[in-house]
């Protein structure tokens, strides 16, 4: 018995440690033996070495090319390696080079096993028709080739909207209704509606069953695990071109969806438009006076008229009935699952924004808000608020949502007037340490209102972390550095309009920063600043011994207004009104006022209670 021979006996007795160690004693004898590299190729199969085993059987095919066992061994190996498509082609040249009949019957046996295998492994065969559409075409901006990339990707028969609503129980007191309004006034529009039962166990489901829509589809959610769950899941399965989620407890009006496509027809950078309603903060509240439902619909129906002069850009919205653009929703991604409630809104537009989209309220629609009251109890909806704005202000580096993004100066922004323009229909405004911006935007929509569309903003920031969101919204220069600088950025008789976000006597050198503004105006333009009243109430508090907290109280330097209005006369600026934002005092307040005036005869009540001064500043 030769040494092959015995090896070969070994394996088949299964004594492989033996037959391996004469395999490793014997290689440089029988290194050219194609039989020698076979034996070793199955020891390796049974040593589960398959890889080992594959090159032992190329060797061994090196030798004797069309050796009709090698060949088996490997296609076997192959096999084991779920490599189906190998194998199946070392069996079939097998059948082309083997006579023997028996060999041909088994091999056919085995590629029928193989091509079962195949087919139970190749998984869900998706065939994507697009035989009759074209590749899409660069367009003239980033926006429009988005939105031709999305139209190649939706089918055919794709509705130009995707409406979900998703109810968690309250069918008789919200959802019925909800459902019903979108019927009844989503009118002459293609539209799907997507219905997510988010765990309901009120009928909801069956409800939703019984829904007539041709286009419906029904997402049942057999335990609630949150707003976030339910409303991916509808997301998911959103087909439509726009895509609308409206919460069970809003009701649409008439003319609603209508008017908010009529805003992205307007510009094709217009990523979400949001319509206004009631009970909701943000300034986004309307209060259409109506005395119940029916009478809701009628006033909502006179109300909603399309008018672009109402179409406000924002920097943060509340989304309630809000329509996404689905190339905008592609690029920004799916809601942050890290804002369990409260916040979602703030990021899901702080997104979009950074994506380089618009998010514009459209106050010439309204909906109806009905579930008006948090259900959540006072505690754990203050914590709720508080969890998300740490979180905001966690993932946005020190941006919150509310200071930063909602500081809208109501007290500026009442003397924004067009009659002071003449006839300039493309006024520059400048922004000075507004934060994120949202002073600017105020003057973009208030001139946007009066008949002014077309504005040039820019922006002049000491804090680089607004940067970016400032980017967002203007469209001429951005500018970062010290207050002391800004002489060298802008060019002198430049501006319109000028918005000064801080309070004037929180600079070093407020007297110097007037006078840049000033030279920066053109003739005719207006300045809208504040001064920090620094001896208020507080201030009067404090001295007298109570403890009164007073943020970045040492921030500030005291210059009465008069000197303000002095220094602003003699740099040939005039201040034509003055207004007041007043300390909100409790009879507490009051009382103690009444105690120290019997010492302080001099006290100016009034004075005290002023927070703020507003000066609206011309320069002629």
């Amino acid at each position: 018995m030769n040494t092959l021979e015995k090896i070969e006996m070994l394996i088949n007795d299964n004594n492989i440690e033996e037959a391996l160690g004469i395999i490793l004693e014997s290689e440089e004898e029988y290194r050219d033996n194609f039989g020698f590299w076979n034996l070793k190729g199955v020891i390796c199969i049974k040593a589960r070495e398959v890889d080992a085993a594959i090159g032992c059987f190329d060797k061994a095919l090196d030798i004797s090319k069309d050796n009709e066992e090698v060949l088996y061994n490997l296609a076997y190996a192959y096999e084991l390696k779920k490599n189906y498509h190998d194998a199946k082609k070392i069996y079939q040249y097998i059948l082309s080079i083997s006579q023997k009949e028996e060999v041909r019957t088994e091999i056919n046996d085995i590629i029928r096993e193989i091509d079962d295998k195949i087919e139970r492994n190749q998984g869900e065969i998706i065939i994507k028709n697009t035989d009759n559409k074209s590749a899409p075409h660069q367009g003239e901006d980033i926006f429009i080739t988005r939105d031709r990339v999305v139209d190649v990707m939706l089918e055919e028969d794709t509705p130009l909207v995707s409406i979900m609503v998703l109810a968690y129980n309250n069918l008789e007191k919200y959802t019925k209704t909800c459902v019903e309004c979108i019927l009844k006034y989503t009118t002459d529009i293609h539209y799907e509606l997507v219905l997510v039962d988010n765990g309901s166990n009120d009928g909801t489901y069956e409800y939703f069953k019984a829904v007539q829509h041709p286009e419906k589809k029904i997402i049942r959610i057999t335990k609630n695990l949150g707003a976030g769950y339910g409303g991916y899941q509808g997301l998911v399965n959103m087909r439509g071109k726009y895509i609308v989620v409206i919460p069970n407890d809003v009701y649409v009006t008439y003319n609603w969806l209508n008017n908010l496509l009529e805003c992205f027809k307007s510009d094709e950078s217009i990523g979400m438009v949001t319509p206004v309603s009631d009970y909701v903060s943000n300034l986004q509240s309307v209060n259409l006076g109506y005395t119940g439902f029916e009478d809701m619909q009628e006033k909502a129906r006179e109300y909603n008229v399309s008018d672009p002069k109402k179409w406000e850009e924002r920097l943060r919205l509340i989304t309630l009935g809000t329509v996404y653009k689905k190339s905008c929703l592609d690029m920004t991604g799916m809601p942050d699952y890290g804002f369990f409630h409260d916040f979602i809104d703030d990021d899901i537009t702080f997104r979009v924004r950074r994506a380089g989209y618009k998010a514009v309220l459209c106050k010439d629609t309204f909906v109806c808000h009905a579930g008006k009251i948090t259900d959540k109890g006072a505690e754990t909806a203050v914590k709720s608020l508080n969890q998300g704005r740490k979180d905001f202000r966690n993932k946005y580096y020190g941006i919150d949502a509310w200071d930063d993004a909602g500081n809208y100066e109501p007290y500026m922004m009442q003397y924004i007037d067009t009659r002071t323009l003449g006839n300039k229909q493309n006024p520059e405004i400048l922004g000075i340490d507004t934060a994120c911006g949202m002073p600017v935007l105020e003057v973009k929509n208030r001139l946007r209102n009066q008949g002014i569309f077309d504005c040039r903003l820019s922006a002049f920031s000491t804090e680089a972390k607004y940067w970016l969101d400032l980017n967002t919204i203007c469209n001429g220069e951005v500018i970062v550095d010290r207050i002391e600088y800004i002489k060298d950025h802008f060019e002198q008789n430049r501006f319109d309009y000028i918005v000064l976000g801080k309070p004037v006597n929180q600079y070093k050198d407020p007297c110097n920063l007037i006078e840049a503004m000033g030279g920066f105006l053109k003739d005719g333009g207006r300045i809208l600043m504040k001064l920090k009243n620094t001896y208020d109430i507080t201030t009067l508090l404090e001295s007298a011994g109570y403890n009164i907290h007073k943020k970045d109280r040492d921030r500030y330097y005291h210059i009465p207004l008069d000197e303000i209005k002095k220094y602003i006369e003699e740099k040939g600026c005039t201040v034509e009104a003055v207004s007041a934002e007043l300390h909100i005092a409790g009879k507490d307040i009051y009382y103690i006022i009444d105690k120290l005036k019997p010492s302080l005869p001099n006290l100016d009540s009034d004075k005290l209670l002023v927070k703020y001064y507003y000066l609206n500043i011309s320069k002629e």
